[in-house]
């Protein structure tokens, strides 16, 4: 029997392990979001860099997933290289690939906290609060200089994240546990006020025609960073933040804005330095 929603853990009990996040799901992730605006996403993106008034020839997508992000690009006309750290986001990334031979399109699995691409980007783009995956402190400021080391000197970074408000409030626990759905799902979230962590145990179940359905379950985590701690970490490591907004509008941040989106440009090395 698959379990009802509940925020009693007690209630969540399940024989077998939890998978890794990103890893089971993987294979099921396009139709888990296939009511995701990913188009708006872009318009958004392409928005805030008319604002800037830049026009990139080249756009990496980290934690570009299944790369969803990735294709709505390229079909824009932007040369995309995608960059995961999941082995089976990648895969299905790549088998999807397959599909669109006339696009400027490739996919790289590597760690954020580690990047080193050959080559740099005019844009860096990390959408779906990818960067809150990131648990400390140190490793974001680690992801964050890595990244400048991939984009040109008039190039921009965007990404977005959740905000305190969204993950103190557990904005995660949802569900769709729809009889008619062949994907049904029941998420519970917890936030530990110590660790500023959100851990999400997210149960799944896919109807594949048989007789019994296939049931996983994977643990996800995400960091509630302060405004102010991304803000020092963008500057300690060789950014410049030129805007903040509310996610999908040109507005300030507000105390209850449930996603904040980041606009930067690399710091000029002064003359001689």
């Amino acid at each position: 029997m698959f379990i009802s929603r509940s925020k009693t853990s007690k209630e969540l009990e399940w024989d077998g392990e939890f998978y890794q996040q990103f890893s089971a799901v993987a294979c099921h992730y396009d139709e888990l979001m296939g009511g995701v605006p990913y188009g708006m996403w872009v318009d958004y993106v392409e928005l805030l860099l008319s604002l800037e008034q830049v026009k990139p020839r080249s756009v990496v997508d980290l934690a570009c997933g299944t790369g969803n992000v990735s294709f709505e690009l390229a079909k824009r006309g932007y040369p995309v290289t995608g960059v995961d750290i999941s082995p089976a986001m990648i895969a299905a990334a790549r088998a999807k690939r397959g599909q669109s031979p006339d696009l400027e399109l490739e996919f790289e699995c590597q760690d954020l906290r580690t990047l080193c691409l050959p080559e740099k980007y005019d844009l860096a783009v990390c959408l779906f609060d990818s960067l809150n995956y990131i648990l400390w402190e140190e490793e974001l400021e680690a992801a964050f200089r890595n990244i400048a080391q991939c984009v040109t000197t008039e190039g921009l970074l965007i990404f977005d994240m959740n905000s305190e408000h969204a993950l103190e409030s557990e904005l995660f626990t949802q569900n769709n546990l729809f009889r008619e759905a062949d994907l049904r799902y029941n998420w519970v979230s917890h936030f530990d006020r110590n660790l500023r962590i959100s851990e999400v145990q997210m149960f799944f179940e896919v109807r594949n025609g048989g007789d019994q359905p296939v049931r996983f379950k994977e643990l996800h985590r995400e960091r509630a960073y302060s405004m102010e701690q991304v803000l020092a970490l963008l500057d300690k490591t060789g950014w410049n933040c030129l805007k903040t907004h509310e996610a999908y509008t040109t507005n300030r941040p507000r105390s209850r804005s449930e996603r904040w989106y980041f606009v930067c440009s690399p710091k000029k090395l002064l003359e001689g330095s």
